[in-house]
């Protein structure tokens, strides 16, 4: 699994080193200056949106859970095969996964 923050930005899928920083685009935020969208979240539970699927996965330190991966891909596997969670995103208030292949 390959999360949307990685310390090895080569292009090789297989060097990317896990970075488990809960954060966000926000595109909720009323601003075209990107940095602004950037958020992190809180320490607690957040659901976790994949279409009208939703998980309730938990932060802990500023970090995702140990068992988000897992939860994440449960849901998203029923409806798609990609395994790489590029982001996640805020709209219209919920907090949705980008999923990638």
């Amino acid at each position: 699994m390959a999360w949307s923050i990685y310390k090895d930005t080569t292009g090789d899928v297989a060097k990317w080193q896990e970075c488990h920083t809960a954060w966000f685009v926000d595109h909720d935020v009323d601003t075209n200056y990107f940095p602004n969208k950037i958020k992190f979240l809180h320490d607690g539970d957040v659901d976790v949106y994949y279409g009208t699927d939703y998980v309730t996965c938990k932060v802990v330190g500023g970090q995702w859970a140990s068992d988000t991966e897992r939860k994440i891909l449960d849901m998203v596997s029923k409806t798609y095969w990609g395994i790489y969670v590029e982001g996640f995103a805020r709209r219209q208030g919920t907090i949705e996964v980008i999923m990638g292949s």
